[in-house]
């Protein structure tokens, strides 16, 4: 039996080795990536800049360690209010078209424009101070991208959240991941786990990423009932040191665009090895000092301040309801601002 567990442990240390995907985020060199696509569609998506349609291209991509072209990528338009700025964020899919094939262990890029933010530098402070702390979350580096040899500007790569992401962060990923955007507020609505399929439109709120032909909602209608019914068993099915870490982080980064104020940007993976939902943090050009809503973010109570809607967040109305929470939540505050900030 010791001789299996440390076999375990020795595979799963040298499968977590053997990734490459270290050499796509390297920062020791600005990454410079060329896109080459047919003028006609890269016309037609600026034309229709709602549309998630995915178009062939082929992508240069040279840094420190990497000087490759790969053709027959896919190319499309990304992001929310991004798509109407004049400086777009775009995703490349290295399998859309060759299925299977990624680049050195990355299936996707998101290379964000960071429209709201003129330093290009917010996100990219946030994504570091996550990877300090040992969270669970996106590495990004700088890159200037090139289209059809016309220059569009110095970008961020962000690393996709996906089942390539959870297999490099937890031993088990075989579980359910669930984007959760706009307006995800973890409400209850029933205890039928259909209840939390998509409501508000196709993809929103809860918008489950893998296990897609399963389509089995049970374990976040589990984690919303118990958040409305019986709070008290929460870290039975919610890991909460990384969710109050989560929170203390989007205070000191000034970040509002998050569950707490605006109910939105971030993602729930349920781990079949603890039975817990882990909170991955996801969207962070609106921080440090960008705002919309004429309030100093720097000057809030962490504790307790108003959200967008004037509606309730039931998971954290009850976290900062409790002494043992509010404690923890408070260390990681006063930790991270003395020690990592």
């Amino acid at each position: 039996m010791i001789f299996k567990k440390v076999f375990i442990i020795i595979a799963f240390t040298g499968f977590i080795l053997s990734d490459e995907s270290w050499k796509v985020y390297d920062e020791s060199e600005l990454a410079v990536i060329h896109i080459t696509v047919d003028p006609e569609d890269l016309e037609w998506m600026y034309d229709n800049v709602e549309s998630d349609s995915i178009h062939p291209a082929t992508i240069q991509f040279q840094n420190a360690y990497l000087d490759e072209t790969i053709d027959s990528i896919g190319f499309r338009l990304r992001g929310n209010t991004s798509r109407n700025a004049a400086k777009k964020s775009f995703k490349i899919d290295f399998n859309h078209f060759i299925s299977g094939r990624d680049f050195y262990d990355v299936e996707k890029l998101n290379l964000n424009g960071e429209h709201n933010d003129p330093s290009i530098i917010r996100s990219k402070l946030c994504w570091d101070f996550y990877q300090d702390i040992g969270m669970a979350s996106s590495r990004a580096s700088h890159a200037v991208l090139y289209i059809n040899e016309e220059y569009f500007g110095l970008y961020i790569s962000i690393e996709h959240i996906d089942d390539r992401f959870l297999s490099k962060n937890f031993e088990n990923d075989n579980g359910n991941l669930w984007k959760c955007i706009w307006p995800a507020d973890l409400t209850y609505r029933g205890n039928d786990p259909e209840d939390y399929h998509p409501y508000y439109s196709e993809t929103r709120p809860y918008a489950l990423k893998t296990n897609e032909n399963q389509y089995d909602y049970s374990k976040l209608a589990r984690l919303i009932r118990i958040i409305h019914n019986t709070p008290d068993s929460l870290d039975m099915v919610l890991d909460i040191k990384t969710t109050l870490q989560y929170f203390a982080m989007n205070i000191l980064t000034g970040s509002w665009d998050d569950y707490r104020f605006l109910r939105n940007n971030f993602y729930l993976y349920h781990n079949p090895d603890n039975d817990l939902m882990h909170w991955i943090p996801y969207d962070y050009d609106n921080s440090f000092g960008i705002d919309w809503f004429n309030i100093d973010w720097s000057n809030i109570d962490p504790y307790e301040y108003a959200v967008i809607d004037g509606d309730g967040r039931p998971l954290t109305e009850y976290l900062f309801s409790q002494v043992r929470y509010r404690n923890l939540f408070s260390h990681f505050l006063e930790f991270y601002n003395e020690q990592l900030f």
